[in-house]
């Protein structure tokens, strides 16, 4: 558990650091410039082992304009000190809003969280990267009560900042960098480039049309530190007539496999237009209860009681949430197909609700909630299975085609390397049209030494063993960014030198985001 550190800052060092923080004061004025430890401490990493003290922010900076990320650019370039950006630094179980150079400064776009236009008609929203789900959700309730939006499970996040780390949602618009249309991006030079259609100043279809004329540059803005993003465009989704949320239960852990490869045709052709998720016993029972209610052992959870939790009324081995959209009249019929296809593997039970899209009530369930579109943190009581409020956990996300093989290969890795750590196997896989991600959330007791060792040690070893299986996380924790880079190893690691290319051209004193998965200035490679 090493993070990169900044040289000692002494002689030069720090007087580079003490003389730009006097310009950032002067660029930002006081409430901009965060210096006490304890204004600093919600940009560390939230779910940190107690006593760690690497990717420690240094100074954290809340620019409010664009011309005031200007200046901070200007002034980082002019001293040489990096800065590490995030939007509202809610990327828990992947290092929040921490730095991956510890010491660096630390700039936060939670002050720019405009909502700047939102078309009624074209259904789009050109945001800041300070808003959150929450804050565009209550502007939509408001002034376009017949759009929808997607949301990942937890909404305190920044949607740009959701949306450049490849996160996902779970409305048919929930492939959230699929939704995305047209960028502003402030360059390490601090020239501001508009991508896309947005290349032309008086376009009307830079939030509609995701090209231009040339090269579509939206991509290299994401998982990168080639700029900063200060606008960004999303879609958003007319109200559905019908919405229809399902649940199905599998009564044995063997039958994940029967229905990833019955899912399949179904993601493939649309007859599921979201992303389902599929959860296993632990991980569904973690979102009620904590693991002191059922099990007080040392070790991990024994089978037998794995068991008495899948057994309890809504759970099973394996718990998959879904809905279907549209008009009524179509999701009768998708109802149908699905029960045809799913409703018939020994076993299972597969339950619906019903409601009109355009009315919806207050859920009080936290799934159905977030596949309408509606945000909610209620699914954060999942970190609180060890240690309660001190608990936390690691995000270890691979890819793989939906199959029944896939799924099983990489569900008893995980399972098996989380439970010889002495940890439980906390399993979650969201499917898309031709993928799926597995997530397997390490989670532990922040205050526990022991156990935070072993989740990081296991986190670590899984990258790895993982890639030789042929999987690749498609996020990282951020101790694990140079390691994961390193499985990405075609033809000499070509797409890691790709990437320092650009870095020279676009960021030649190295200031944005060091390390930021994997991708280091040239002074900072070896």
């Amino acid at each position: 558990m090493q993070g990169q550190m900044l040289e000692p800052q002494t002689g030069a060092m720090e007087t580079r650091y003490a003389k730009a923080v006097i310009h950032l004061r002067a660029a930002l004025g006081a409430e901009g410039v965060i210096e006490d430890a304890a204004g600093r401490a919600p940009f560390r990493d939230p779910f940190a082992p107690a006593g760690q003290d690497w990717y420690e922010p240094g100074v954290v900076l809340m620019p409010s304009s664009v011309e005031e990320v200007q200046a901070v650019l200007r002034i980082a370039n002019e001293h040489k000190t990096p800065i590490w950006t995030s939007g509202q630094g809610r990327n828990n179980g992947y290092g929040g809003a921490s730095p991956r150079v510890s010491g660096s400064f630390v700039m936060s776009m939670r002050r720019m969280n405009r909502i700047l236009e939102v078309d009624p008609v074209s259904a789009t929203a050109l945001i800041e990267p300070g808003v959150r789900f929450f804050d565009l959700y209550d502007h939509l309730r408001e002034h376009a009560p017949h759009l929808w939006m997607s949301v990942p499970d937890l909404g305190w996040g920044s949607i740009v900042g959701n949306t450049l780390d490849h996160g996902m949602g779970y409305t048919p618009f929930g492939d959230h960098v699929a939704s995305q249309c047209g960028m502003e991006v402030v360059l390490a030079n601090g020239d501001v480039l508009r991508t896309g259609m947005g290349g032309m100043s008086n376009s009307r279809a830079w939030q509609v049309y995701k090209r231009g004329c040339g090269p579509n540059f939206d991509g290299l803005f994401m998982q990168s530190n080639y700029g900063v993003v200060t606008k960004m465009g999303t879609w958003l989704m007319p109200a559905p007539e019908c919405y229809m949320p399902g649940w199905l239960q599998l009564k044995n852990d063997s039958d994940l496999e029967i229905l990833l490869e019955r899912l399949r045709p179904l993601m493939m052709d649309g007859t599921i237009a979201n992303q389902p998720m599929i959860i296993n016993a632990v991980c569904a029972m973690s979102a009620f209860t904590q693991r002191d209610a059922w099990f007080t052992g040392e070790g991990p959870m024994p089978q037998a009681i794995i068991d008495d939790i899948a057994s309890q009324p809504m759970l099973g081995a394996w718990v998959m949430r879904f809905a279907l959209y549209g008009d009524e009249q179509v999701v009768a019929r998708q109802r149908q197909i699905v029960e045809d296809a799913l409703g018939t593997i020994p076993g299972a039970t597969l339950n619906f609700a019903k409601y009109d899209g355009r009315n919806l009530p207050e859920f009080e369930n936290p799934h159905e909630r977030v596949q309408a579109g509606v945000p909610s943190i209620a699914l954060d009581q999942m970190s609180r299975w060890y240690g309660g409020e001190s608990g936390g956990h690691i995000g270890f996300s691979c890819a793989m085609p939906i199959t029944g093989r896939d799924g099983a290969t990489i569900r008893d890795l995980v399972r098996g390397e989380v439970n010889a750590a002495g940890l439980d196997y906390s399993g979650v896989i969201i499917v898309s049209k031709r993928s799926m991600i597995h997530v397997g959330l390490v989670v532990f007791d922040t205050a526990n030494a022991a156990q935070g060792k072993a989740a990081y040690d296991v986190s670590r070893n899984l990258v790895k063993t993982a890639a030789q299986l042929g999987y690749a996380e498609y996020r990282s924790h951020l101790d694990f960014m140079d390691l994961v880079a390193d499985q990405y190893d075609f033809n000499n690691h070509a797409q890691r030198r790709f990437g320092e290319l650009i870095k020279d051209a676009v960021d030649p004193n190295g200031i944005l985001s060091p390390g930021k998965q994997g991708i280091w200035p040239a002074d900072m490679r070896a």
